[in-house]
This record gives structure tokens, C-alpha cells and sequence, in this order.
């Protein structure tokens, strides 16, 4: 079986992500640094994960690795980078294992790298050369040393890592490399050259570069149903409907914002309505839930992110819903602060069956994409 080595150049300045060391940010359920070596140390073939920091973040980062629950983080070794990319690589190779048969280098801060693209790289690096994985590009792209110059963006693609190298070329290139270079391929393609086979690369598979860059999209489920007994009329999606029911319910029973709401908490991670808004507590008596949600789209913004659409289902034997869908789309789409068509409602009844389908109860589900 071939024997890999990773490297992790991590020297960065971090100057357009802020204050913070982007490596160290919040990312998962670890931070940026660690998400992105745990995919490599699941692989038999990957026998030494070498990070490469500045001196002043080893203590740091060794008490991350030591305290963390990643699996095979003995694996991980630690060097000290150098002033630039290309330093900071150079100083980890006395570090390589002595069987190690390829070497691969991945950014410390590329947190989404996948397994399935690993996979892909150390099966195409066992048949020798370099590999590098490639991403089409989306807008058109201009040059601009000699002026402006709109180039066709088929001729061109975006770089990504990890990028992998045969051991002998890899310590070739970089046993006599000097200066700066771009990335590894470069030092290997000018000290070293040989064979490069591009592999497809991953759009998921991003740099963290800004503190947006670590916000990903979240989903979120939600359910909700209550009880129906004589009345005089129940509240959907903040809209009135005049029948003879109402709900059993603490507050005005809204079922399907009952649903955002645990769907927006679910997707950020939070308890649901029943922890934020308790049973026993008279505050909530009566309550309008649409101003509930309110307080739900604080958390939601607070944590840095925003409704992005919604979708709600309605599962009700009664009333006849049909007549009102577009006033609930419009109310729902104002308190999610998201235009109408970002919206989905939908109803449908329960074919007769349980209590949905006596008319004793109106049930929801509702879905959410937070940004």
C-alpha cells in the first residue's frame, strides 16, 4: 500500500478575516485548523498529518489537537512554518516519514475538504507525477498587466487543495527551490518538472479567506400540531380564518409558525419553542406567535444569519385553506424578511384518517435555508 504524508502549511496573517487568527475560528464543531486536517487522518494510507505554523501559534495549536476528540490525531506532528507559503512548506519536509511514498499539501484553511476528494487525489498520485484539483470557473475573468483584457474563462480553471506530489520530485523540487512561488506546483514545475493530471475539485471546497466565508448555508425541520374544540376562528401564518373551531394551545396556537420556529432553532443548532417560550410561563399567555417569531429572527440574526426561503406545509380536514394561501405567503414573507416568492405554502388534509382527519387537529411541517 502507498504511504502518504500531508502537509498543512498554516503561517498565514489572517489580515482580511480581523482581530482573530482565522485557523482558530469556529468552524463545525472544532475550528478551522482541525476541520481541516480530520478528513486526511480517517485514510490508512495517510501515516503523518505535518502542520506548519508560526512559533508564536504552536502552543496553541498543540492544546487544540490534545483536547479535541478527533479520531487518529496521533497522527499529527507540528513544525514551525516559515515567512511565506513556500518557507512554510520547505520547513516540514525533515519531518517526512522515511517510507513515505507521496506527499500531499493542503491549506490550513480549507475546513470542507471531503473525503471523496482525498480519495480521488491519493488514488491518482500512486501513479506517479503531481496531481491538482481543478474547479471550472463561473464568471468571465479579465488580464490586466498590460491593460484590461477579457479572456474567455474556458481556457482557465481555479486551483484548489490538497495537491499531491511523488516523494523523489516533491524533495527534488523543493531541496532547491529559492524565493517565493505562488504554490507548490510552481516549485515543482520549475525545479522539478514531471507529469501534473488534474482531477475534478469541489466547489464546497472553499478558503476561508473572510469571516463570510465561514458562514454556510443551514437547514432546518420543524412540526407542529394542535387540537381543535368549538370556537370562534383560528390564526395560520398570522392570518385570521373565520370558522367555528379554535385551538387548544398556550398561545394563539399558530401551528405552522410554531414550525419556523423550530425549524429556525433546529437549523441553528438552538432548543426548541418549548424551552424559549415555556408553558407555565404567563408572558407567553395568548401570545401572538408571529411576534414570537420576531424574537426567533433576533437569534437568528444574531448568530449571523438570515432566512433565505421557507417552505410550509399544512395538513388541515378544515377549514378550507385555499382562499387564503397568498395572504399567508405575504404575511409569512414579511416576518421572515424574505420576498413572497422565497415562500412556499402548501395545504392538504389527511385523506380522513387520525384525528387530522376527524377535524380535530391541524398539523404543519415547515423547512427552512438559513444563509
Amino acid at each position: 500500500m502507498m504511504i502518504a504524508n500531508v502537509i498543512i502549511p498554516a503561517s498565514g496573517s489572517s489580515e482580511r478575516f480581523g482581530n482573530e487568527n482565522k485557523l482558530f475560528a469556529k468552524c463545525g464543531s472544532t475550528c478551522v485548523i482541525l476541520e481541516s486536517i480530520a478528513p486526511f487522518l480517517a485514510f490508512d494510507a495517510v501515516k503523518t498529518v505535518i502542520v506548519s505554523t508560526k512559533k508564536e501559534y504552536i502552543d496553541t495549536l498543540e492544546k487544540l489537537i490534545s483536547s479535541s476528540n478527533i479520531v487518529g490525531k496521533d497522527k499529527i506532528r507540528v513544525s514551525i512554518g516559515g515567512n511565506c507559503r513556500t518557507e512554510t512548506v520547505k520547513n516540514a519536509l525533515p519531518y517526512l516519514d522515511d517510507d513515505c511514498d507521496a506527499v500531499l499539501v493542503h491549506d490550513g484553511a480549507r475546513p470542507f475538504v471531503t473525503e471523496n476528494l482525498i480519495s480521488k487525489v491519493l488514488d491518482t498520485v500512486a501513479l506517479g507525477g503531481a496531481v491538482v484539483p481543478l474547479v471550472k470557473l463561473v464568471d468571465n475573468v479579465a488580464g490586466v498587466k498590460d491593460g484590461v483584457v477579457s479572456l474567455d474563462r474556458n481556457d482557465f480553471r481555479g486551483i484548489q487543495t490538497p495537491m499531491a506530489f511523488e516523494r523523489t520530485v516533491f524533495e527534488k523540487a523543493y531541496g532547491a527551490v529559492e524565493g517565493e512561488y505562488l504554490d507548490d506546483l510552481a516549485v515543482v514545475q520549475k525545479y522539478a518538472p514531471c507529469k501534473v493530471t488534474a482531477v475534478e475539485g469541489d466547489n464546497a471546497n472553499r478558503k476561508i479567506t473572510t469571516k463570510d466565508d465561514l458562514h454556510s448555508p443551514l437547514v432546518g425541520c420543524g412540526y407542529d400540531i394542535h387540537r381543535m374544540i368549538k370556537g370562534d376562528g383560528v390564526r395560520l401564518l398570522g392570518v385570521d380564518i373565520p370558522c367555528p373551531y379554535s385551538f387548544v394551545a398556550h398561545s394563539d396556537g399558530d401551528v405552522p409558525v410554531h414550525a419556523i420556529m423550530d425549524a429556525i432553532l433546529s437549523a441553528l443548532g438552538e432548543k426548541d419553542i418549548g424551552h424559549l417560550f415555556p408553558v407555565d410561563d404567563p408572558r407567553y399567555d395568548d401570545a401572538n406567535s408571529m411576534d414570537l417569531l420576531c424574537e426567533v429572527m433576533n437569534i437568528c440574526k444574531s448568530k449571523g444569519y438570515a432566512v433565505s426561503n421557507a417552505s410550509v406545509a399544512i395538513i388541515a380536514e378544515k377549514p378550507m385553506l385555499a382562499p387564503y394561501i397568498d395572504d399567508m405567503r405575504a404575511r409569512t414573507s414579511e416576518a421572515l424578511g424574505i420576498s413572497p416568492d422565497k415562500v412556499g405554502v402548501s395545504a392538504t388534509t389527511n385523506e380522513k384518517v387520525g384525528d387530522i382527519g376527524d377535524g380535530n387537529a391541524v398539523a404543519a411541517y415547515a423547512t427552512v435555508l438559513l444563509i
